[in-house]
Order: structure tokens, then C-alpha cells, then sequence
């Protein structure tokens, strides 16, 4: 492994609050965490990371080291597929639910958390490279494709 790549998040851009704005690095190189520059380009990424769109920016995150997963399908929106699913990911604990102060249910003990189609990307990289078990996860993506295909038979 490169001793350089050691974050889970590696970001194209950074943000910077005033005036509010996406700023990349004109050489190429990635944000460790989306804010602290490193001398690391994409190509220099390892295969289990997972390349994609998270956090309004582009980036890579790590399927390797993956302790727990929680998906979380909306069913509300039928008029596309994954974009408002949400995939909870820990490298340390295990993701539990708690109940926030307006009474809507939340999680915790989660690292990070992406949405979309790259949830599809991200469990099939955490089976092989982190050797999580994602069986559950693909029955729930199941049912959600089963779900959306059923409103618009269409697609």
C-alpha cells in the first residue's frame, strides 16, 4: 500500500467559505478529507477506492477496512431510482439508529455516507476488498429496483 494514502476520502476540490465556492488544485492533486492538500493524484489511486460524486464534489472513498453498512432506501419519490437512498458506512462501529429531538429517526456511529447510484459502486467494492458481507443490502437494492420499476414500468 502507498504510505502516502492513508484517509478514506480523497476530494477533487476543496470548499472555501467566503466567497462560497469549489476551489481545485491546478496540478491535479487530491484533498485528504476534502481540505487538507496532499501531493496525491487520481491515478494514483488504489483500486479499492471507489470513485464518485459525494459531498457536491467529486472523489474517492474507501471500500477497504469497512466495519458496517446501513442502507437506507427511500420509497418516497418514485420518479428516480437511488438518488434520495442513503448508505451509512463505518470503519470503526456499529451504525445504530436514535431518535433526534423532532422525533425523526437517525443514525450513529457512522464515518461517512453516500447517495445514489454510487451506492451500487460502493457495496460491490466493499464484498470484495473489505469482505463484508452486502447480501442483506442487495435484497433491500432488490426490492427498491423492484419498487421503481413497478411505478414506471417504463424505465
Amino acid at each position: 500500500m502507498n504510505k502516502r494514502i492513508r484517509a478514506k476520502l480523497y476530494m477533487e476540490s476543496k470548499i472555501i467559505w467566503k466567497p462560497l465556492r469549489a476551489v481545485s488544485d491546478p496540478q491535479g492533486y487530491l484533498y485528504s478529507d476534502g481540505r487538507y492538500p496532499t501531493k496525491i493524484l487520481p491515478a494514483d489511486m488504489p483500486e479499492w477506492f471507489v470513485c464518485g460524486y459525494l459531498y457536491k464534489r467529486h472523489g474517492y472513498i474507501s471500500s477497504k477496512g469497512v466495519k458496517h453498512l446501513l442502507y437506507v432506501p427511500n420509497y418516497t419519490f418514485d420518479n428516480h431510482l437511488h438518488k434520495d437512498d442513503i448508505l451509512f458506512i463505518s470503519y470503526d462501529a456499529i451504525i445504530e439508529p436514535y431518535e433526534t429531538e423532532s422525533r425523526h429517526p437517525w443514525y450513529k456511529g457512522y464515518d461517512y455516507l453516500i447517495s445514489g447510484s454510487l451506492i451500487l459502486n460502493f457495496v460491490e467494492a466493499a464484498e470484495k476488498h473489505s469482505k463484508y458481507d452486502v447480501s442483506g443490502i442487495r435484497r433491500e437494492i432488490e426490492q427498491k429496483q423492484a419498487w421503481y420499476h413497478e411505478r414506471n414500468p417504463k424505465d
